[in-house]
C-alpha cells in the first residue's frame, strides 16, 4: 500500500470535501437538504457499495483471508477498547467528556470515508473485509457504545440492531457466499447507487465543516494531542500486531485503513438525539477530518 496513492485519494476526499463547504456557503445546499444527503449515504449508498462487493466474486477473496479478517478485526477493535479506557485518564479529560473521548478512541469513520478510501486505495475486492470490520463496529456501538452515548445508562435493545447497515452486512456476506446468478437490471442499478457514495459523503462533511467555527475548533490543544495518539500512535502500533498473522497486502491494508480512519459521525448523532452536549465529539470529527490529510499518509509510510 503506497502512501503516495493514499495521499492522491486523501486529496481527492478533500477537494470533494471543500466542494460540499462552497455550495453549502454559496447557498446552493441548504442545511435541510445536508441531513436528507445524509440519509440517503448511510440508507441507501453505502450499502449498495458493500452489496457490490459481494458481485463477481474476486479470486484472490478465499476463506482463509475472511477468517483473518474477523481476527484482524477482533485485534483491531480490542486495542481500541483498551485506549478508549486508558487515553482519556492519560489526557486527565474532565470527567463529564470521558465518555464521548471514548467514542471517539472507539469509533472511525469506517462508512463515510472508509469504505470510499479502501475501495479506491485497495480495489472493490477489498470491500468485503471492511463489511468485517463494519459488522464489529456496529456489535459494539450498539451495546456499549449507546452506554458510553447515553452516560453509563444506555441499555441495550435488540431492535437497535434492526438497520439498514446490519442487514447490507449480512446481505453481502450471503451474496459472497453463495453467488447467486443475479439479474443485469439488479446488478446495474446497485452500481449507479454505489457510484454516488464517495461525492455524496464528502458533500455532507464538506457541509459539516462550514457550519462550523473552525477557528474555535483549531483553538483546542488537548485535541491535537489526542489525534496525535489515537490516529498516529494507535494505527501504527496496531499494524504491528497485524504483520504477525497476517501477510495478505489486502486484508492487511484494509485493517490499517479502517484503524486510521477519522472519528465517526454517529457517536454524535446519537448524543444528539438524547439531548446531550455534543460539542466535544463534534470538535472531534472535525478536526480529525481535516488532519487526516496527513495523519492517514503518514500512518501508510509506517506500514
Amino acid at each position: 500500500m503506497s502512501a503516495g496513492i493514499v495521499l492522491q485519494q486523501m486529496l481527492i476526499i478533500f477537494i470533494l470535501i471543500l466542494t460540499g463547504y462552497v455550495v453549502y456557503k454559496k447557498g446552493i445546499v441548504q442545511a435541510e437538504v445536508s441531513k436528507g444527503i445524509s440519509a440517503l449515504v448511510v440508507n441507501v449508498c453505502n450499502p449498495a457499495i458493500l452489496i457490490r462487493s459481494a458481485f463477481d466474486r474476486d479470486p484472490s477473496v478465499t476463506y482463509d483471508k475472511l477468517i483473518l479478517a474477523v481476527l484482524g478485526g477482533a485485534v483491531v477493535y480490542g486495542v481500541l477498547l483498551a485506549v478508549s479506557w486508558l487515553l482519556p485518564k492519560f489526557l486527565r479529560v474532565e470527567s463529564k467528556w470521558k465518555n464521548h473521548y471514548s467514542m471517539m478512541c472507539l469509533f472511525g469513520n469506517t462508512g463515510f470515508i472508509g469504505i470510499p478510501l479502501a475501495s479506491a486505495v485497495l480495489g472493490s475486492q477489498a470491500l468485503i473485509y471492511v463489511a468485517v470490520t463494519n459488522a464489529y463496529f456496529n456489535l459494539i456501538f450498539y451495546t456499549y457504545g449507546i452506554r458510553l452515548a447515553d452516560g453509563d445508562k444506555g441499555k441495550f435493545r435488540l431492535k437497535n440492531f434492526l438497520n439498514v447497515g446490519n442487514f447490507s452486512i449480512i446481505l453481502t456476506i450471503i451474496l459472497f457466499v453463495w453467488q447467486p446468478k443475479l439479474p443485469q437490471v439488479f446488478v446495474s442499478t446497485i452500481d449507479h447507487m454505489a457510484n454516488t457514495t464517495t461525492f455524496l459523503a464528502m458533500i455532507v462533511i464538506g457541509i459539516s465543516l462550514a457550519r462550523t467555527n473552525l477557528l474555535e475548533i483549531f483553538s483546542q490543544g488537548k485535541m491535537y494531542l489526542f489525534i496525535a495518539v489515537r490516529f498516529l500512535a494507535v494505527p501504527v502500533i496496531i499494524s504491528f500486531l497485524l504483520r504477525l498473522f497476517i501477510h495478505d497486502n489486502t486484508v492487511y491494508g484494509v485493517m490499517v485503513l479502517m484503524a486510521s480512519v477519522p472519528v465517526a459521525n454517529l457517536p454524535l448523532m446519537r448524543v444528539e438525539e438524547i439531548g446531550g452536549d455534543g460539542r466535544v465529539l463534534s470538535c472531534g470529527i472535525i478536526l480529525s477530518t481535516i488532519l487526516s490529510l496527513v495523519t492517514i499518509p503518514l500512518v501508510v509510510t509506517f506500514v
